[in-house]
């Protein structure tokens, strides 16, 4: 064996030892947030799904009969213990903001078109439970259910004053940011401090022109994977950007085992980095078994029905 194979092998298994020797974790932190990602609503396998699959036609047997984004299944979410319900926005043709999650009509409803090229009358209505089969097209138990039952922004914002939302904008539109930010503007300051946003953070900075009390949890995709490099290098350094720090770490749970030093050194490091961690894809009574004692800064989930009860038991 030669020196530098000895030398690149010892670095290796000490590198290794380094990351995954077991280390105290940190405290709990002082604060922890339920997030209900679409209020309480039909899911479906995660696996395989891409940005163009209609994920209404694979839905699992319902076990219940709300659909998401809907201020049914949203009220039902905040019974369940969520903190705040992740919720999705397109502008419609006559500047209001549609809540409905899909780039098009066509999956979820009985129209068709973009989203974003349709006027709120025409969403209005829709029957958005129309497309839902759980038998490849046998039935389509919400047929004639939800006619009628997408809302807007303000009708969610006016029927749940004092509760707080994520608001995941699903464009890269200027026009939007400005019709919410008019939106906002009409109520007052403490119930804007209750809206989160997720969008770029070029948008988001217009938005908090504008509205200052608005905040932002995660970073989108690419502002986590241009700190990807920094979040490795803090495992030895306990540092971060202030522009890698700012915003929370958003972890599908389905990933964590492949995070280098987790769960102790990488939580002990992002405390010494001021980085919030949260668990996402929580949706099982085991994923849950696997995070609710780790030192974690929230849990984000598709099934708030069944996480939000075992959480508060």
């Amino acid at each position: 064996m030669s020196l530098i194979l000895a030398v690149n092998i010892t670095l290796v298994i000490g590198l290794l030892f380094y990351l995954y020797f077991p280390q105290p974790l940190p405290p709990k932190p002082l604060s922890f947030t339920l997030i209900a990602h679409r209020g309480v609503s039909q899911t479906f396998p995660l696996d395989n799904v891409q940005n163009d699959t209609c994920t209404a036609k694979i839905i699992y047997p319902p076990t219940h009969y709300f659909l998401e984004n809907t201020i049914p299944s949203i009220r039902e979410a905040f019974k369940y213990g969520a903190d705040i319900v992740e919720i999705d926005i397109h502008p419609t043709t006559d500047s209001q903001l549609a809540v409905f999650h899909d780039w098009t009509i066509d999956c979820r409803t009985n129209g068709r078109g973009v989203t974003h090229e349709q006027s709120l009358k025409t969403l209005k209505k829709l029957d958005i439970g129309y497309g839902y089969t759980a038998d490849g097209g046998q039935t389509y138990p919400f047929r004639g259910r939800a006619i009628g039952l997408m809302p807007t922004f303000d009708e969610i914002v006016q029927e749940f004053p004092d509760r707080k939302f994520l608001v995941d904008q699903k464009d890269t539109f200027e026009k939007t940011i400005q019709i919410l930010a008019n939106s906002l503007k009409k109520y007052p300051s403490v119930q804007r401090q209750n809206i989160y946003i997720f969008s770029v953070e070029e948008l988001y900075q217009l938005l908090k022109q504008e509205v200052p009390e608005v905040q932002k949890i995660f970073p989108t995709r690419q502002e986590a994977k241009d700190c990807i490099s920094q979040y490795f290098t803090m495992l030895f350094s306990g540092n971060l950007s202030q522009s890698c720090s700012k915003y929370a770490l958003a972890i599908p749970i389905s990933y964590l085992k492949y995070v280098p030093g987790w769960p102790s050194l990488f939580l002990s490091k992002a405390r010494q980095a001021n980085l919030k961690i949260y668990a996402i894809e929580v949706d099982t009574t085991n994923d849950l078994e696997r995070v609710k004692e780790l030192p974690i800064d929230g849990i984000v989930t598709n099934r708030i029905e069944i996480i939000g009860p075992l959480l508060k038991r």
